[in-house]
């Protein structure tokens, strides 16, 4: 059988993201140090990318473009570093001034159009500014990922998070602001990591009575104002075992005032390890952080701080699915109501 000719050409969304990528490579890059110069000069009126700059500035001249080694961007792509950086350079200022930037006006004012955000480029420049997206600028809407007993119904439409398998993706605001909304269950369980939070979802006994919650990372605006208006009966969560993981729950926890009781973060589990291999700037940082949460944290992971501020050694979720899924019924089960 012969195929007959196609009617029509299309990108699909991953390849159309990644457009003005690919038609740069092809084009050519301007020259290397031309550009590195242009973002040593962006950057060099904002103290809080000085690293970054002295990174930057340790860079051979006449060598390929290159991330350098040590970026907190956590990418090895230069147009995401270069869109980060750029982005960065104009924020920084506008947020210590106190001015409240659109994620349009922003990429408007630094990468050339309102439109240039990719995925990509939104996660290299949290990791440079340390600020979940929809925090750092302002955004519609944002999708969170729900399995549980909760069922939304807009008209005669309706999205049931129960049968979802493995989950359903749902806007926060118009969660709370539109249509009718039927959740139940014991609480909300808050998964820190996308990886475990599908594990999770894979496991009956927690979705039936939990409504599982999977909000990038960071605990955004407008998942605390969905908390706030659901205000489950008891609300948990799962974090990386390192200082980061204890600030989410101390912050989110000052946010909602409210108690938020963590899970499978025992102090025994971050002893035995394995550690996430980290730079020595970040051993620095993670120790000052922890020291702090020891201090003022969150009560019941005062202990955990106070080991990590030893070492600044960090545990991440994954490594831990063994010891912790098994038992994950039986610690939600001990989670107690209100708080």
């Amino acid at each position: 059988m012969e195929l007959s000719e196609p009617l029509s050409w299309r990108l699909s969304h991953s390849w159309a993201l990644q457009t003005d990528e690919l038609l740069q490579e092809l084009r050519g890059w301007r020259d290397p140090d031309e550009m590195r110069k242009e973002l040593l000069a962006l950057m060099a009126p904002v103290p809080e990318l000085e690293w970054e700059r002295a990174l930057l500035e340790g860079c051979p001249v006449g060598s390929a473009l290159r991330v350098p080694l040590g970026s907190a961007v956590g990418t090895e792509a230069w147009t995401a570093y270069e869109a980060a950086v750029r982005a960065a350079s104009v924020w920084w200022p506008a947020d210590l001034a106190g001015e409240r930037l659109s994620a349009k006006e922003l990429a408007g004012l630094a990468l050339g159009g309102s439109k240039k955000w990719t995925p990509a480029r939104q996660a290299a420049f949290e990791n440079l500014v340390g600020v979940s997206f929809d925090l750092a600028v302002d955004e519609a809407d944002i999708d969170v990922r729900v399995r549980g007993p909760l069922r939304w119904r807009v008209g005669s439409v309706a999205a049931d998070a129960s049968v979802a398998n493995p989950w359903i993706a749902v806007p926060a605001g118009a969660l709370r602001l539109v249509g009718e909304v039927e959740h139940g269950g014991r609480g909300v369980f808050l998964v820190e990591n996308s990886d475990t939070f599908e594990r999770v979802c894979a496991i009956p006994e927690v979705t039936s009575q939990w409504l599982c919650v999977w909000g990038k990372g960071y605990v955004t605006n407008q998942l605390v104002a969905l908390l706030e208006w659901m205000q489950p009966q008891r609300l948990a969560i799962w974090g990386d075992l390192d200082a980061d993981g204890i600030a989410i729950i101390d912050d989110i926890s000052r946010r909602l005032g409210r108690k938020v009781h963590a899970v499978g973060m025992e102090v025994e589990l971050w002893r035995a390890g394995p550690y996430r291999e980290q730079e020595p700037e970040q051993y620095v940082k993670a120790q000052s952080l922890a020291a702090r949460m020891a201090d003022e944290g969150p009560v019941e992971l005062r202990a955990l701080a106070s080991e990590i501020a030893v070492t600044g050694e960090s545990l991440e979720q994954e490594p831990l699915h063994r010891k912790v899924l098994p038992r994950l019924v039986e610690l939600l089960g001990a989670v107690p109501a209100g708080g």
